[in-house]
């Protein structure tokens, strides 16, 4: 064989291996990156059912919203009796009419069916109730007994008042609050906007 064809024989092998190669690591990174779309499409964590992104739940009764719920990331247990949330925020109006907006960076609605059961809020929860804010670390709030707890540091906040203290219990549909340990208490006067009135 001469020199030449073995050149010729060794670059068509070469030009073959270098195809093959790049067939092969085409279908490797494809493989994978429909592998990891389909995983960020379907939301597959392990351990849960179903996840989405830009979660949205309006809870209606009698065809009137009772509450919405949105989240950035939602997923149910396995089981069905939990829905973990990102970034969750609660709107509704309370029974005197008033707004109320509660957000929190993660929430755990324990649930039977479509029944929330309890709601474990954390991460830096902020309640907004007509003028006043709540903010605590973590809350709890129990629908069927219309109790809220929340075990750390809680300060409410409204206008003129300021009240600071440790562990909250509560009642929501009576609306009766109390807060259980160091509690201090910081209430400013309104400032006159002018002259003083006269008489």
């Amino acid at each position: 064989m001469s020199p030449r064809r073995i050149a010729r024989a060794l670059a068509g092998f070469g030009a073959v291996a270098l195809l093959i190669l790049l067939s092969v690591t085409v279908w490797v990174v494809r493989h994978r990156h429909d592998a990891r779309a389909i995983q960020k499409v379907a939301g597959l964590v392990p351990g849960s059912l179903l996840h989405a992104h830009n979660f949205h739940w309006t809870q209606m009764k009698a065809g009137t919203p009772q509450w919405v719920l949105t989240a950035s990331d939602a997923a149910y247990s396995g089981d069905k009796s939990a829905l973990v949330l990102t970034d969750a925020d609660v709107a509704m109006t309370s029974d005197d009419g008033k707004s109320v907006k509660i957000q929190a960076p993660h929430a755990v609605l324990h649930m039977n069916g479509n029944h929330v059961n309890r709601a474990d809020l954390s991460g830096g929860t902020v309640i907004k109730y007509g003028d006043f804010t709540v903010t605590t670390e973590a809350a709890s709030f129990l629908p069927d007994l219309d109790k809220v707890e929340a075990p750390g540091q809680v300060t409410l906040e409204g206008e003129g008042v300021k009240v600071v203290g440790i562990g909250l219990t509560g009642n929501s549909k009576t609306r009766v609050f109390q807060l259980n340990q160091q509690v201090s208490t910081e209430i400013t006067p309104k400032k006159d906007s002018g002259k003083a009135k006269q008489s």
